[in-house]
């Protein structure tokens, strides 16, 4: 199979829990040939929806800019996760400062543990005071797998967290 029908298969059209469990193949998107990246960015657009945050974490990987009009026609639709994940690929497309408030306006309104888990690992990416601030918060969150998750999202030695919890 060549690489753009791996990306169609286990990226774009990835709709197993198989298929899933280990998060967005990012490398599928690497692997691309300059002609079939284009392809991959049209069919990633195309794609682009509230339902699923794959395409929208494909296109701000790939930096594309023509995702832009249609990103942020849905970070005023989303809410929670969805609205951080949208910002996060806005920002890594243009640097859009405006996506740094978004997040920390929406940030502490996320209360789910496996909603917060993922998305703490998009917050070093804006390398901004107030974002590694709160990103720090989360180190010391009364769930276990965000206080790990956290910690290991800033690059810092996970031993504290796991002794914290470990009596708990």
């Amino acid at each position: 199979m060549n690489n753009i029908d791996l990306f169609r298969k286990d990226l774009l059209g990835a709709n197993t829990w198989a298929q899933r469990k280990d998060g967005v193949r990012i490398d599928l998107l690497d692997n691309l040939t300059k002609e079939e990246l284009k392809i991959a960015e049209t069919e990633l657009i195309h794609a682009l929806s509230l339902r699923d945050d794959w395409p929208v974490i494909g296109v701000g990987h790939i930096q594309s800019k023509a995702a832009l009009p249609k990103l942020y026609e849905l970070l005023h639709k989303s809410s929670g996760p969805m609205k951080v994940t949208i910002a996060h690929s806005i920002f890594q497309i243009c640097q859009d400062a405006q996506m740094i408030d978004i997040v920390l306006n929406t940030m502490p309104a996320i209360t789910n543990p496996y909603e917060l888990i993922d998305i703490l690992y998009y917050l070093p990416d804006f390398n901004h005071k107030s974002i590694t601030e709160l990103h720090h918060s989360y180190r010391n969150h009364t769930d276990y797998l965000v206080a790990y998750n956290a910690t290991q999202a800033l690059g810092l030695p996970t031993g504290e967290v796991v002794e914290r919890f470990r009596d708990k």
